[in-house]
């Protein structure tokens, strides 16, 4: 068995039938993370309410949750080297509100 740094909690909520959405939720890193997926294989990754991944064309719920969980993984896997590296385009500096020191 493997060692899931993420605890996803389904929204049962939601009707459960092959043709609804399937709501996922979990808090990661300071994070709220959630999934959206669809028995066609779309699915959407969300953080902190902002847009972060979309599969389009997935072959199936199983498999686009799957994947958006791995992206999800990596995501939180990789903020702490995120962190320690400069943001050197000054567009972005200037649309996160930075200046340049």
């Amino acid at each position: 068995m493997t060692d899931k740094p993420i605890d996803w909690t389904p929204d049962l909520t939601l009707p459960t039938s092959k043709s609804t959405v399937q709501h996922f939720t979990a808090n990661a890193g300071g994070d709220r993370l959630e999934i959206d997926t669809t028995p066609w294989g779309e699915a959407d990754l969300t953080v902190n309410g902002q847009s972060f991944a979309h599969l389009a064309a997935a072959p199936g719920a199983g498999d686009a949750f799957r994947t958006l969980e791995a992206i999800a993984e990596d995501f939180e896997a990789g903020k702490d080297a995120r962190r320690d590296q400069a943001i050197e385009d000054d567009e972005v500096r200037e649309r996160l509100g930075l200046r340049r020191s």
